[in-house]
């Protein structure tokens, strides 16, 4: 059924016309049947359309006067029962109309109507939001600023009309719904071919790997971002082929592992997320023992990176009970660790570094306090679980600030939105110490210290001088791009990063033949992005940076050349 609700009114208006139309033609018919008298004392019957023109009028408004002559007392008694009845089924039937309008159903059905068309008007690329969450608000916001529309579904009607509020790039279809249904994922454009993800963060996992299960059944082209921290529920995750995992506990563990063998790739990472320029010092963890407060999903994730390293380290948690090997060799306490005698006794002041994972943010700073008081010099890494307290955390001056909701904004954001740098980061993050250290130092020297990240893509509508010159059979590479179009001989300040050819990926290309379809990401100035983009969409400007001679036009070359004929014959 398209339109519910319709069909939702007339149920609901059913009775309420039936009255009205029962307590009209009682009315009417009595109207007809009752003997009058014309100006003349001739004997007369209304007719039908007269005593219809006459109820109309008498039911709604009670006050037009007697036609079309004055009533006999018969007719006057027959009107005044009729104004009663008439007037009970009109305040009978605008009561219903009321319960209608307000219904809720109806007014799902409404939004749910106007939700549909707003979806099917879409017609660039657009991802799919279950949940209004502060990290959500941040994703959208980022996708909107790479110009990809966003679906949001809340199941919370409060929380959709909070968002309502916020002010955004774009207008987001918004709708009030339970995301776990297919009907519902239906109405969001599931089944759109420019449909391209679903951002599926729920605290409840199980809802997330439902969502991509559906998904992978009903449109296996829409990728699914799904927040797991859940080993079982990740794999399962994961075998639905279209799913990224995204869990912070592992994430922060990994960039741990890169700490201790690369500090310069987290240089790397934190620029191509924006939160650093290439100028930021790297981060050498400090040798030594290692306290770590809590024993979870956070502390576990740690533990397989320490024991690679064979980083002496010991979990204090109060709440949690760890395996048996643990508590044998003496790695784990259970005891409070915001307790200073506890710190004291694990050896707080001999430590080289403190990690505070709880999940509760004031039992972190609180922690932290403790720890400094007892150890000044000793490196603190801090999990911040929420971003409502981000200031409180960086007035606390801790050395590493672990935020869990930045991570899913980030990584969500930049898999749906940048996914050219996600490969990136993702090659960068295998890299050995000294080649991303090379790398650093050539992007600034070559570059700038904070380059911009853009992509171009050899396509019609983006590149249109490279691509035809491609269809014809050009060989053109990649350095061509990179040409100074004020002089040919030096390059400008750009850098490709990476060509992504058909599921090829081509770290720092050079002397590479370009393809139609190729994607290139550069790492460049504002200005070398012009000349770039002015290369790619120019002929006479690829022309140039190709062969070093500007192109010939023919058109103006046979104007000159009919001029100079003319000119010979005078």
């Amino acid at each position: 059924m398209n339109n519910n609700a319709l069909w939702i009114i007339l149920q609901k208006l059913r009775t309420p016309l039936l009255v009205i139309i029962v307590t009209y033609s009682v009315a009417m018919l009595g109207m007809v049947l009752i003997p009058g008298m014309d100006d003349k004392g001739n004997v007369y019957h209304l007719s039908f359309f007269d005593a219809f023109y006459f109820v109309s009028y008498m039911a709604s408004t009670i006050g037009f006067g007697e036609s079309p002559y004055a009533f006999t007392y018969e007719q006057k008694l027959w009107v005044s029962f009729c104004i009663y009845i008439t007037v009970v089924g009109w305040f009978y039937g605008l009561g219903a109309l009321v319960s209608a309008v307000t219904d809720k159903t109806l007014k799902f059905e409404v939004m749910r109507n106007r939700f549909r068309k707003n979806v099917q008007a879409i017609e660039d690329d657009f991802v799919i939001v279950l949940g209004y969450t502060h990290v959500n608000a941040e994703i959208i916001k980022k996708l909107h600023t790479a110009n990809i529309e966003v679906v949001l579904i809340d199941d919370d009607e409060d929380k959709i009309n909070f968002f309502m509020l916020e002010e955004m790039k774009h207008d987001v279809p918004v709708m009030v719904g339970n995301a776990l249904l297919t009907e519902t994922l239906h109405d969001a454009g599931i089944l759109r071919s420019n449909c391209k993800g679903i951002i599926a963060l729920f605290d409840n996992e199980e809802h997330n790997f439902r969502i991509s299960i559906l998904t992978k059944f009903l449109n296996p082209n829409v990728k699914v971002i799904a927040k797991s921290t859940n080993d079982e529920i990740s794999k399962s995750i994961l075998d639905t082929d279209i799913a990224k995992v995204i869990n912070p506990f592992e994430v922060f563990a990994k960039r741990v592992d890169v700490a201790l063998r690369s500090p310069h790739t987290l240089v790397l990472e934190n620029w191509i997320y924006g939160n650093s320029d290439l100028s930021e010092k790297p981060l050498y963890l400090p040798a030594g023992k290692y306290l770590i407060c809590g024993y979870g999903r956070f502390g576990k994730a740690l533990q397989t990176k320490f024991n690679k390293y064979g980083i002496e380290h010991v979990f204090i948690d109060a709440k949690r009970l760890a395996h048996h090997t643990m508590i044998e060799d003496g790695s784990f306490i259970r005891a409070n660790p915001d307790d200073k005698d506890i710190l004291l006794d694990v050896g707080i002041k001999e430590s080289a570094g403190l990690i505070v994972g709880t999940n509760n943010d004031i039992d972190n700073l609180s922690i932290v306090i403790t720890a400094k008081k007892l150890n000044p010099d000793i490196y603190i890494i801090a999990r911040e679980n929420t971003m409502q307290e981000v200031s409180v955390f960086q007035a606390a001056n801790i050395d590493w600030l672990f935020v869990i909701e930045q991570i899913y904004i980030n990584k969500a954001s930049m898999a749906l939105a940048n996914p050219l740098k996600h490969r990136f980061l993702k090659l960068i993050l295998r890299q050995k110490e000294n080649w991303t250290k090379s790398l650093i130092n050539l992007l600034k020297n070559q570059v700038d210290v904070n380059p911009l990240l853009k992509r171009i893509d050899v396509k019609e509508n983006t590149t249109y001088a490279l691509y035809h010159e491609l269809l014809k059979g050009e060989e053109i590479e990649i350095d061509v791009l990179l040409c100074s179009l004020e002089n040919r001989e030096k390059r400008n300040h750009a850098l490709p990063l990476l060509l992504y050819r058909d599921g090829e990926e081509i770290l720092l290309p050079i002397n590479i033949n370009l393809q139609v379809g190729d994607k290139i990401l550069f790492a460049c100035t504002k200005e070398s992005l012009e000349e770039i983009e002015l290369i790619a969409s120019n002929i006479y400007e690829l022309h140039y940076a190709k062969y070093g001679k500007e192109k010939e036009n023919p058109i103006l070359r046979r104007f000159f050349s009919l001029a100079y004929k003319n000119k010979g014959i005078k």
